[in-house]
């Protein structure tokens, strides 16, 4: 077991925490062992104390490497039932503007990146419509496996879209995912867990189910071998103290099943949702910034791959982001659409563009797999 606390440039970090009194907060969770209060304060610990710490611990795991993936966000239907007060991009059922993509213009479109770009990885998730069958999703799964010749990952349904289509189609989590990966499923993201706090999820998600369904829900497709990644959508109705509860579980689940590939931090995008009047701006990107260097600090490495989160951020900001401890730049992210719904434009962001970028911020890219090993040597 590494001892963090003892890591090259560590010890001035430590005494300054113990002047400023954030010493014991810093210590535990490089001991693996932070608690709610811990956390708490690392919140309001200053930025450039437990910037510094996390970089120091990003050291130690990965180095000066940045991995990302050339990869497809694809949004299959934009209808959905659940109604989360913080999303722009769904459709109620029969809204003029809702739409589903039929499984033969999911394949062909999934071919086309493929064969255009290279694409070694598709986000397939969309909204929860309840009418779209279970067979749908085998035969798109089945269809771009052959139509990719296998090489293309399928990073698939979120946890509420999982649990929704199991009670639709009268199955088991296990015996549903069982299918799914049978058809060519290979991880599951962690979309849905927004802050896994019931008094959160009842504000902005009534309909959804509890934070326990959720871990459930994640527990049984890691029981079944299957990876995940966990997320965390932070600046609407949360306090300090579920921010921390959210990142406690993560590191609870991940101590008993390990196959969390990687964590990713989003602020909350107001723009064109229902929770705009409640939560009219966006917090700060310093907010990325503290969030990712706490998660560094509170996972280690338990949980190895931290996302910039510059989707919602930006990229300059995701270039920064690198400095306090993320070490994966994540995806080229083509037809995303769920963002551009919340007002927050995109670049089509390519190879060489991202290794220019990483680059830019002092670091060496790489392109890597769905499962976060090198497809290229990493010096």
């Amino acid at each position: 077991m590494v001892d963090f606390a003892s890591l090259p440039g560590m010890d001035p970090i430590l005494k300054s925490a113990d002047e400023l009194g954030f010493g014991d907060a810093i210590a535990h969770a490089l001991s693996g062992k932070a608690s709610i209060k811990d956390v708490v304060e690392l919140y309001r610990a200053p930025l450039w104390l437990v910037g510094a710490a996390a970089r120091a611990v990003t050291d130690s795991v990965s180095g000066r490497r940045v991995g990302f993936i050339v990869n497809v966000i694809f949004n299959y239907t934009n209808v959905c039932v659940i109604g989360c007060k913080f999303c722009a991009f769904y459709r109620k059922p029969g809204s003029p503007d809702s739409y589903r993509i039929a499984v033969r213009d999911a394949v062909a479109s999934i071919k086309d990146y493929w064969e255009r770009y290279g694409i070694r990885q598709v986000l397939f998730q969309g909204g929860v419509d309840p009418s779209i069958p279970l067979e749908y999703y085998e035969e798109a799964f089945k269809g771009i496996k052959e139509a990719t010749r296998g090489e293309v990952a399928i990073h698939g349904l979120s946890v509420v879209e999982i649990e929704w289509l199991a009670k639709t189609s009268g199955l088991s989590i296990k015996e549903l995912v069982s299918r799914l990966r049978e058809a060519g499923l290979d991880s599951v993201p962690g979309g849905g867990a927004e802050i896994l706090s019931d008094r959160v999820r009842r504000l902005v998600s009534p309909i959804k189910s509890t934070a326990g369904t959720w871990l459930d829900v994640m527990d049984q497709v890691m029981e079944m071998g299957i990876p995940i990644s966990a997320t965390m959508v932070y600046g609407h109705v949360e306090t300090l103290e579920e921010r921390a509860e959210h990142l406690l579980k993560l590191l609870d689940l991940q101590r008993r099943r390990g196959l969390i590939m990687a964590f990713t931090a989003w602020n909350f995008e107001p723009e064109n949702t229902e929770l705009a009047s409640e939560v009219p701006y966006p917090v700060g990107g310093t907010e990325l910034l503290r969030t990712v260097a706490i998660a560094r600090l509170v996972f280690r490495d338990e949980l190895k791959w931290i996302q910039a989160g510059w989707l919602t951020a930006g990229t300059r900001l995701g270039q920064v982001s690198l400095d306090y401890g993320a070490n994966d730049w994540g995806g080229t992210l083509y037809e995303e659409r769920v963002m551009p719904a919340a007002g927050v434009p995109l670049p089509h962001l390519a190879r060489e563009f991202i290794k220019k970028t990483i680059a830019g911020a002092g670091y060496v890219g790489y392109e890597r797999d769905n499962w976060y090993r090198p497809l290229e040597p990493v010096n």
